[in-house]
């Protein structure tokens, strides 16, 4: 009867796919299969010494630096992450970081994860935006792996400039100096897991790994959706 009550629901209220937006079957969720398929893996999760790891340790060595996918224009991974970061496609964000936990859920390193915390965005920002997509990844890393998030260790003290339309040197410039440790004390000696949507330059994302290194013997690992290519 279940099944048979689902196949009518799926008749008269179809669900589609966010890639192509075809009509999918009742047991595909979000991306059908063909669009799931077709995502650009970056494999990070299988090279420690990858092109992330080597990109957020300008300032301090990360322990360990995971993405899902490669995003270049244009491109399905980069339409998902737009949907997700500009249109508040909240499901997109979730549903990426949740196939993103399951193939970290193995790993031994995340185990010894402390706290995850999600890059800050500026208050006016994230009003203007009406949410924080990283703090949307953080909070179903932090479901998926019962570990504890922390919001209220570190903030963004200005609102810089959007840098998308930015050189890379004006993106390195655009956000020195942009955070603030608060309650720090309780991340010494702890293993934190920093969380993004998405690394372009990795500016934003080392100022913040550079502020949080300040904080004594802390160890950071970074986990984010998204990557481009250099």
């Amino acid at each position: 009867m279940i099944n048979i009550f689902s196949i009518i629901t799926e008749t008269i209220f179809p669900h589609y796919c966010y890639g192509c937006h075809d009509i999918m079957v009742n047991y595909e969720k979000v991306l059908c299969s063909k669009c799931f398929v077709e995502l650009n893996r970056s494999y990070s999760i299988y090279d420690s010494n990858n092109d992330l790891s080597n990109r957020v340790s300008i300032y301090f060595p990360v322990k360990n630096a995971v993405s899902l996918l490669n995003y270049n224009k244009e491109c399905l991974a980069s339409n998902l992450i737009h949907s997700f970061k500009y249109r508040e496609d909240i499901i997109i964000g979730k549903y990426l970081t949740k196939i993103l936990c399951n193939e970290l859920k193995d790993k031994e390193w995340i185990k010894e994860i402390d706290y995850i915390i999600p890059l800050p965005l500026h208050w006016i920002r994230t009003l203007k935006r009406g949410f924080n997509q990283s703090e949307v990844i953080a909070k179903t890393v932090s479901k998926y792996f019962s570990i504890e998030m922390k919001t209220n260790c570190i903030r963004r003290i200005r609102n810089n400039k959007s840098q998308t339309s930015m050189s890379k040197l004006q993106r390195w410039s655009n956000v020195e100096n942009i955070f603030k440790l608060k309650n720090s004390a309780i991340l010494e000696g702890k293993h934190i897991l920093l969380v993004d949507d998405l690394v372009t330059t990795g500016a934003s994302l080392n100022s913040c790994i550079k502020t949080l290194s300040k904080v004594k013997d802390i160890n950071i690992s970074v986990l984010i959706l998204g990557q481009t290519s250099h």
